[in-house]
Parts: structure tokens; sequence; C-alpha cells
């Protein structure tokens, strides 16, 4: 390439740059939007407002250091958005991002961000241009279809085929990280139905369904599997804390449920994965044979599948 045909180059790429500013304000002004302006090298954030009740600009000088201090993204997605928005800075990129960001009430609305990066000549990052958007009812009404889709209609812990999916998937992105699947089954549920009707029945599910997801739901994938058989799989837990916290659960469904007599009781089987190589189906079928162990050892009791 002659000289004459670099600086053609350089004009061309600049005349680029000149339309994409030129892009970003008309936007400013005929969008119904919040735009943005961040400029790596000062570390600045510019805003601009162009809704019927605010056409402001806000600019936040020292915008790291303002996010760690008064962040304007939720604490669980700060981490993530802060990335993207280095990447985007060093790297001439353009996405989208979701993301949980304050609106004035002081509350957290669930918005969506796209972002083009804008380079220099010399392929250096200069600013990144964008536009959020508020996609909070959108997205609540996604998240209650996907909770319909995932979840037992009676007990609300996930149903057998979203279970399923959500431990396989755990299972294959945490291959060496500790795990224990437990085959939960109540004790004589075919009498209860019997004897109180299928109303109780589904009020005792119900209860038990609680008190599982009260015992392990921070830490566990929960389900109703069908029927009165439950799985609670453990996560990054070991053993000795699983052993525990199925004690707390036969101890609870006893003093929980008071309405019958004889007390609910499960019994239940535990299996922990011995290997990277595990899959859900292994791990099922050896919870599954434990559980089968206690209830022809007496009911109300647990078994541990002591395989490797």
């Amino acid at each position: 390439m002659n000289k004459n045909e670099y600086e053609e180059k350089i004009r061309e790429l600049e005349n680029q740059v000149k339309i994409m500013r030129e892009r970003y304000q008309i936007l400013v002004e005929t969008t119904s939007a919040l735009l943005f302006e961040y400029r790596p090298a000062e570390d600045m954030m510019i805003f601009n407002y162009n809704f019927p009740e605010n056409k402001s600009r806000n600019v936040i000088e020292n915008y790291h250091q303002y996010m760690k201090i008064s962040p304007l993204v939720h604490p669980s997605h700060l981490k993530m958005f802060l990335g993207v928005l280095q990447t985007a800075s060093e790297t001439p990129t353009r996405g989208e991002l979701e993301y949980l960001s304050k609106v004035s009430n002081g509350e957290f609305e669930w918005h969506k961000t796209y972002y083009s990066s804008i380079a220099d000549k010399n392929g250096k990052v200069i600013s990144v241009l964008g536009r959020i958007q508020n996609i909070h009812e959108m997205a609540t009404q996604r998240q209650e279809m996907i909770h319909r889709v995932e979840t037992d209609f009676l007990t609300g812990l996930y149903n057998k085929g979203a279970a399923t999916e959500k431990i396989t998937k755990w299972m294959s992105e945490n291959s060496t990280k500790e795990a224990h699947l437990i085959m939960v089954d109540l004790d004589n549920f075919k009498e209860i139905n019997d004897v109180k009707g299928h109303s109780f029945g589904d009020d005792v599910l119900k209860e038990t369904a609680r008190v599982i997801n009260e015992c392990f739901g921070e830490i566990s994938i929960c389900s109703r599997f069908g029927g009165d058989e439950f799985i609670i799989f453990v996560m990054d837990e070991p053993i000795r804390n699983v052993e525990c916290r199925i004690d707390e659960l036969m101890q609870r469904l006893e003093k929980d449920i008071t309405s019958i007599e004889p007390p609910v009781s499960c019994s239940a089987g535990i299996a922990a994965r011995v290997s990277k190589q595990d899959d859900f189906e292994e791990l099922f079928n050896r919870a599954d044979n434990a559980m089968y162990m206690a209830k022809k050892s007496g009911k109300n009791r647990y078994f541990i599948d002591r395989i490797g």
C-alpha cells in the first residue's frame, strides 16, 4: 500500500467514526430510550436521556469506582456487566446483555443493553456506544412462563423434566465438585390417601415439599419426581452436611405435619458422585436402590450407597 492509498484508508476510517457519532447523536435526539457512550481512556460514562419527562445528560467520571460505591447494576449482575464492558473497551465488538438495573424509585428492574465498540484507525477502541431499554414487564412474564413450565403444579418444586435437565447441566459444568443425590419416598402414603382422601394427601405432599425446600433449598435442586417421590440434588456439600440435613428433614416431617396419626415419615437413599464420569442416571439408580434398602429395613430411615 503506497502513501496515497494509506492516507485514503485513514480518511475512510475517520469518516466512518464520524458517521457513527452522527448516527449516535440522531439516536439521542429521536429515540425514546436511554443512550450511553463510554470512553475507556477517560473511564467516563455519558448517559443521554430522551424521555418526555427527562431529556437530561448525565456524565459519570471514574465510572468503575462509581459502580463499586453506588452501583446502578444489581450486585449479582455487576461482575458480569463490568466484564462485558471491559471486553467491549478492549476489542471492537457488538452485542446485547440483559441484567437488573436500578430505576428512579430505587428498585431493580430488568434491562437490556445493545452496545457497539467504536475503534480508531489503529483498531483501538475509543468509545462504546449503546442504548438501554427497560424490559422488566416482558422479562417478568417470560420468567413466570418458565416457572410454570418447570415446576410441579401442586408443590412448587421443580418437576421431573426440569430437575433432570438442571442436574445434568450442573454435573457437566462442575465435573470435579462433590455432589449427592437423595431419593425421598413417603412411608405408607397409599394408606394416607385411602383413609384421609386424596385432598388430604395433596396437603401432605405440599407440606413435605415445603419442609424439603426449607431444609435443602439454598444448596440444592429439589423436585417432586412423581407421586410421593422427591429427589434432592445437593451441590458441593460434604456427606456429613447432607446427613445432618436429612436428619433434620425426617424430624421436621414428624413435628410439622401434626394433623395425622401415625406421624408422617419417609425413607431415603443417598448416592454420592464418585467420579466425573458419573451421570444423572447412574446417580439416580444408586439413590433409588439405597432408598428401597431403607424401606426394606423398616422405613423411617435413610441408607447411603457406599459404592466407590
